[in-house]
């Protein structure tokens, strides 16, 4: 079965500032963030923002995939949300990520696989990928579009709804490229 195509984002490309999430002083200190993130990423979250690292929840797994229903990712977005009451969720994936390379090589993950045909169904043909020049910029594109169709379906999820609509949640799409030792945030235009 076939997944329908997902349609395409316009989106910018921004430095992410360290002093993007301001947090208030809080005694005791307290988880103001939920990062989501890719378990081989080399990013630490305090590398990107200056906020203490008990001020963040830390998710990761293959891709930093929330997507697809699995009970650890979202138990982790449940008991931020709901329970610690998160004033931020960060999705960060990374460029050179592994389990994109494997997609595109056709092999899929048992489940983690990030269905890269849904963002594009000439992914995996070289003659048509993405109009991209070099597999690098087809790499990119692709982990930047899959990031933001991960936001995109946690922003549907009920409980982040409801946070977002009563205590102004704010989900930021982050990407980190190690060659240049930054991170760079996605804004959806």
């Amino acid at each position: 079965m076939t997944s329908p195509l997902l349609p395409a984002k316009e989106y910018a490309i921004l430095p992410v500032p360290r002093n993007l999430i301001a947090l208030p002083d809080s005694t005791p200190p307290r988880q103001h963030v939920l990062w989501i993130g890719c378990s081989d990423s080399l990013v630490s979250e305090t590398d990107c923002l200056d906020i203490n690292r008990d001020e963040i929840f830390v998710h990761r797994n293959l891709g930093g995939r929330v997507s697809n229903g699995d009970l650890s990712s979202g138990s982790a977005l449940e008991w931020a949300v709901d329970l610690l009451k998160v004033d931020y969720i960060v999705v960060c994936g990374h460029y050179d990520c592994e389990v994109i390379k494997h997609e595109l090589a056709g092999k899929e993950l048992s489940g983690w696989e990030m269905e890269v045909s849904k963002l594009d169904p000439n992914a995996r043909r070289p003659s048509n990928i993405l109009h991209m020049s070099s597999e690098r910029s087809r790499e990119q594109r692709l982990e930047e579009t899959y990031l933001l169709h991960e936001v995109d379906w946690l922003k549907k999820e009920e409980h982040v709804q409801r946070a977002i609509r009563e205590r102004g949640l704010i989900v930021h799409t982050f990407v980190y490229d190690k060659t240049r030792n930054e991170c760079v945030r996605l804004v959806e235009e």
